[in-house]
């Protein structure tokens, strides 16, 4: 009896040992992870202490004396190449002095009054009163002769013809009579190209340019068509060949008249 019950026991008692293990680990392990808890806490609960940062040196301004100039004025580049006040620009124009303006009370001179309208030329007048030209009274024994005036020509004269060119040496066998041209404003001339051939009768005839009125340039052409001219002298070698031309120009100046009225004044009562 007492074996049987033994043995069960010792049974149980296996069983637990492995429980008992594993319990006894996790204690140790919550037991651990608190302490480490605790420790983290501690240490950062009482940080190290912060050090003090120390500035770093800035730009330092200090004013120097006035024998230190010169050595700065030495050492800029610019001295020689840029206006400067250290160089021979500031005692050229840089370092002129101030001008003084001292202030004067100054007043506007006194004006005189204006002068009225109806006084005006009156001293012109009273000298031109009290001081009378002489009288010039010519003498008619002094020998002069007094010589009388020259006719005036007059203003429209009748219209011409005038040859230029080569054709000018040529001798103008035809008598020309030019009759004036009726027109509100005045012609200029009208010019016309000839070429006579070799025994002097026209070749050929244009207008060059016209008067401004086409019946005045119109009649130029006619007449310089009916023209003849002494055929040219030949010479000592041999006759005149027959194909022999002579270009000049034939300037008409016209004499202008002026349209009579449209509306002429009636004369019957």
């Amino acid at each position: 009896m007492i074996s049987a019950t033994a043995e069960p026991q010792s049974a149980n008692e296996s069983q637990q040992s492995p429980r008992r293990r594993v319990r006894v680990g996790l204690w140790a392990a919550v037991a651990f992870v608190f302490a480490l808890q605790v420790g983290l806490a501690f240490w950062l609960g009482n940080p190290p202490a912060v050090k003090p940062v120390v500035p770093t040196a800035g730009p330092v301004i200090r004013m120097s004396a006035d024998s230190s100039r010169e050595l700065l004025a030495v050492e800029d580049p610019t001295l020689f190449v840029l206006p400067h006040r250290d160089n021979f620009s500031g005692e050229a124009w840089l370092k002129m002095p101030s001008q003084p303006f001292p202030t004067t009370n100054w007043n506007e001179p006194a004006r005189p009054l204006e002068l009225r309208v109806e006084q005006l030329g009156a001293a012109f007048l009273a000298f031109m009163q009290t001081n009378l030209p002489p009288h010039f009274q010519p003498r008619l024994d002094s020998g002069l002769d007094f010589a009388e005036a020259p006719p005036m020509q007059p203003i429209s004269n009748s219209s011409t013809l005038a040859v230029e060119g080569e054709l000018g040496r040529l001798r103008l066998l035809t008598p020309v009579h030019l009759p004036p041209q009726t027109n509100s404003d005045l012609l200029t001339n009208t010019i016309v190209q000839l070429v006579v051939d070799a025994e002097g009768r026209p070749f050929s005839a244009v207008v060059w340019s016209g008067s401004g009125k086409p019946d005045a340039d119109a009649d130029a052409l006619q007449i310089a068509k009916s023209l003849r001219f002494a055929p040219p002298q030949a010479s000592a070698v041999g006759t005149i060949p027959p194909d022999t031309m002579t270009l000049g120009k034939l300037v008409f100046e016209w004499q202008t008249v002026p349209p009579a009225p449209t509306n002429a004044p009636s004369t019957t009562p």
